[in-house]
C-alpha cells in the first residue's frame, strides 16, 4: 500500500483555506484511487523552508515514509525557486512522486515531469515577486497620499474610522516622558516617577525609551518611503521631541565590545536569568560588572541578587578551571570516554563496510535484485554518520 502525504499551506485570508484543500486533495487523490492520506499544514509564507509542517513531511520523506506527496498547488509547497529544487531533487531520490490539484501529476523518474515541475515552480516565484511588487508600490502609493499604511497604534493613540486619534488616558504619560526626559530624568528614574504618580500609567525603562524615539509623537512618520508630517495628531511639540532627540545623542557614548568573558554564560543565582554586562566608565578608569538583567529592564530592584565584578568572577572561574584539567585523575576519565568512543564509532564504520560490500556481492550472484539492493543501501545510508 502507497505510503502518501498531503501538504496544505494558507499565507492570507484570501486564499484557498486548509479545510477546502483538503477537500479539493482528497477529491483527486479518490480519482487516483488514493485513498489514505495523512495530512500535515502551516500557516505562513512559502518563501521559507522552516515551517514546521513543511519540516515534518521532508523528514517523513528521508525516512522512507512516504511514496506521494499531494497538494492543492504546486505553489502551495514553495514559492522560492532555490528551496523548491532542494524538494525536487529530495523526491527525485527517494522516489517521490507529486500529485497537484491544480497542475497535475508528477512522475519524479521521468525526466520530461521533473522539467515540466521546474517550470511550474519557477512560474511560482515568478508570481510571488509580482505579488510583493505591487504591495510595495501599493503602500509606497498610500504613503505619497498621506494615507496610513498600517492600523496599529502606538501606546498614547487609537485606531478610529481609518485614522489615529490620541486617547485621553494614554496621552498625559506620554506628555510626561517626555517633560521628564528633558529635565534631564534617565530611562530608569522616568519609569520610577510615573509609578510614584498615580495620574500616569507605569512604563518600564524599556518602554520609556521607545516613547522618547518615537516620532509619532509630534505628528510624523518616518519609514521607507520617507518622512511624512501630520499623520499623526501631535502629543508633543516638534520642538519638544527634538530637543530630546539632541539630548539622546549628547548623552550616548561610543560602543564598544565588552571585555567580560563570561557574557551570556553565567546564571542569575536567584532566578536563574542569564547574567548581563554592565560597564561604568569613569574618568581613568572603567568597572565591569555581570548583574541580572531583570533588574537592569525593571523600574525597581526585582531580583535579590544585585550584581558581582566581573574581573573578581572571572579570576576565580579561571582558578577553578585550571585545577580541574590539571588533575590527573579526571584527566584519564576524560581519556578514557573519548578512547571508548572512537572505538565504537570505528567498529560502525567497520561494519557498514562490510555490510556494503556484502550487499554488492550479493547483487553480482543474483542473490538480491537491484531493488532490494536500492532499498538496503538506502537502509544503511541513513544509519548514524561518522561523529566528528
Amino acid at each position: 500500500m502507497k505510503q502518501v502525504i498531503g501538504y496544505l499551506r494558507q499565507s492570507t485570508m484570501k486564499q484557498q483555506s486548509l479545510a477546502a484543500q483538503k477537500q479539493a486533495i482528497e477529491a483527486i487523490a479518490e480519482k487516483h484511487h488514493i485513498q489514505h492520506i495523512n495530512f500535515y499544514s502551516d500557516k505562513q509564507s512559502g518563501r521559507k523552508d522552516n515551517r514546521s509542517g513543511y519540516r515534518q513531511i521532508t523528514q517523513l520523506i528521508q525516512q522512507g515514509q512516504c511514496d506521494i506527496l499531494c497538494c492543492y498547488r504546486l505553489n502551495r509547497l514553495h514559492r522560492n525557486l532555490k528551496n523548491a529544487l532542494k524538494l525536487i531533487k529530495l523526491c527525485q531520490t527517494y522516489h517521490v512522486h507529486i500529485l497537484s490539484v491544480h497542475d497535475g501529476y508528477f512522475d519524479m523518474d521521468q525526466a520530461f515531469d521533473r522539467l515540466k515541475l521546474n517550470i511550474f515552480i519557477s512560474l511560482a516565484e515568478l508570481e510571488s515577486d509580482n505579488i510583493g511588487e505591487q504591495v510595495r508600490n501599493g503602500l509606497q502609493e498610500k504613503a505619497k497620499q498621506g494615507r496610513l499604511i498600517t492600523t496599529h497604534a502606538p501606546f498614547g493613540y487609537e485606531y478610529h474610522n481609518g485614522t489615529f486619534i490620541i486617547n485621553q488616558n494614554e496621552s498625559p504619560t506620554v506628555k510626561a516622558v517626555f517633560n521628564y526626559y528633558i529635565k534631564g530624568h534617565g530611562y530608569k528614574k522616568i519609569a520610577q516617577l510615573l509609578e510614584e504618580d498615580n495620574t500616569y500609567i507605569n512604563r518600564q525603562p524599556y518602554q520609556v525609551r521607545n516613547i522618547i524615539i518615537n516620532p509619532n509623537y509630534c505628528g510624523r512618520v518616518n519609514n521607507q518611503y520617507g518622512q511624512f508630517d501630520n499623520m499623526f495628531p501631535s502629543i508633543v511639540s516638534t520642538s519638544i521631541y527634538e530637543q530630546a532627540q539632541r539630548l539622546r545623542l549628547q548623552k550616548q557614548t561610543k560602543q564598544t565590545p565588552s571585555d567580560n568573558q563570561l557574557k551570556q554564560k553565567i546564571k542569575c543565582p536567584c532566578c536563574n536569568a542569564t547574567l548581563t554586562n554592565m560597564t561604568i566608565r569613569k574618568k581613568n578608569h572603567t568597572l565591569r560588572y555581570y548583574v541580572c538583567p531583570k533588574n537592569m529592564n525593571a523600574s525597581r530592584f526585582v531580583c535579590d541578587f544585585k550584581g558581582i565584578n566581573a574581573q573578581t568572577l572571572e579570576d576565580k572561574v579561571l582558578e577553578v578551571c585550571r585545577d580541574f584539567y590539571q588533575n590527573q585523575r579526571i584527566y584519564t576519565k576524560i581519556k578514557s570516554a573519548i578512547d571508548k568512543r572512537i572505538k565504537r564509532q570505528r567498529n560502525i564504520e567497520k561494519h557498514h563496510t562490510l555490510t556494503q560490500e556484502q550487499l554488492i556481492e550479493k547483487l553480482a550472484q543474483g542473490i538480491i535484485d537491484a531493488e532490494t539492493f536500492r532499498e538496503q543501501t538506502q537502509s544503511l545510508r541513513q544509519q548514524p554518520q561518522r561523529t566528528t
